[in-house]
């Protein structure tokens, strides 16, 4: 008997979660991959667009590696519910197409769906890691929780915080907000008005969208938001808006910024709630020992300021 569409459609969810590697796991592969494990910080700052499209890249290929043998044994499901004694290997397959074209659409829906799901989140993986590398201290959204950022006014469309959530509560102006959409279409402007509520000095937006107008890239501006993108795609697009800042830039703000809080006297609850979270992470990444180290390195920064 034919498979219900309503089952296989659950069936393909539940093994997608399963058969995947999270967007985390296929970035930090990727960055390994390329050994970007092995370059000093001032790589990362000199050659951050670069990293950017070659990790991309990177996780595209290794992407469709998976998909394609997730796709071929989501098919293979759907052969045991159909009886093929007698007929010849033609007939077989005559018979499956025609009992799961519906089926097979919504396979390549699903694919098509998380595809775009995927892109999105890798990127600011990407970005994450490239920051890291450089030295750069910062708490993202993804390993912190989107309600503990809610809960200390960064929002839901900040992405990371530089040189981490602490400081933003300390010190907004001395906090670097970032926020990471692959494109903007319309959604470029919640960024203005998340922006508004965070109290925050200013906000980068980092983007890979080829096609941003001038009236968007003026009103964000105007509200304090920085548009970033690769070196390429600022000499293709925005060559005369000096507005539009490269990756490489970004990298260089954020590490002159955390430059400021160097030799900051934390109070003990302060170094006790940013060890708390680092903590966590520490825990999270312990087989990941490029960022392992990176977070210790962080750790050691509060250990003084600890109650003894």
């Amino acid at each position: 008997m034919a498979m219900e569409i309503k089952k296989y459609q659950n069936l393909v969810k539940a093994e997608r979660n399963i058969f995947f590697k999270s967007s985390f796991e296929r970035a930090y592969q990727s960055f390994l991959e390329l050994g970007y494990d092995e370059k000093d910080e001032n790589f990362f700052e000199n050659h951050a667009s670069e990293i950017v499209e070659k990790m991309r890249e990177q996780c595209w290929t290794d992407f469709l590696i998976e998909e394609r043998e997730f796709t071929i044994k989501m098919m293979k499901e759907l052969i045991p519910s159909l009886d093929y004694e007698g007929l010849s290997v033609h007939d077989a397959i005559d018979k499956y197409l025609e009992a799961y074209p519906d089926h097979i659409y919504q396979l390549c829906l699903s694919n098509t769906q998380s595809r775009r799901s995927r892109a999105g989140k890798e990127f600011e993986h990407i970005i994450e890691l490239i920051l890291i590398g450089a030295g750069v201290p910062l708490d993202s959204q993804g390993n912190i929780g989107k309600d503990y950022f809610v809960e200390k006014g960064l929002g839901k469309l900040v992405d990371a915080v530089s040189p981490g959530v602490t400081e933003f509560v300390i010190n907004k102006r001395n906090a670097v907000l970032i926020s990471a959409k692959t494109t903007l279409r319309e959604r470029w402007q919640e960024v203005p008005e998340e922006m508004g509520r965070t109290g925050a000095r200013e906000m980068f937006l980092a983007t890979l969208d080829e096609k941003v107008s001038d009236n968007v890239l003026t009103t964000l501006y105007e509200a304090n938001i920085q548009l970033t993108t690769t070196a390429n795609n600022k000499k293709a697009n925005f060559a005369d808006n000096d507005r539009v800042l490269s990756f490489e830039q970004l990298v260089k703000i954020c590490r002159d910024n955390a430059e400021i809080w160097e030799g900051y006297k934390y109070t003990v609850n302060q170094a006790e709630q940013a060890s708390a979270l680092l903590e966590n992470q520490i825990n999270k990444y312990s087989d990941k020992e490029f960022i392992k180290d990176a977070i210790k390195k962080r750790f050691e920064a509060y250990a003084s300021f600890l109650r003894k």
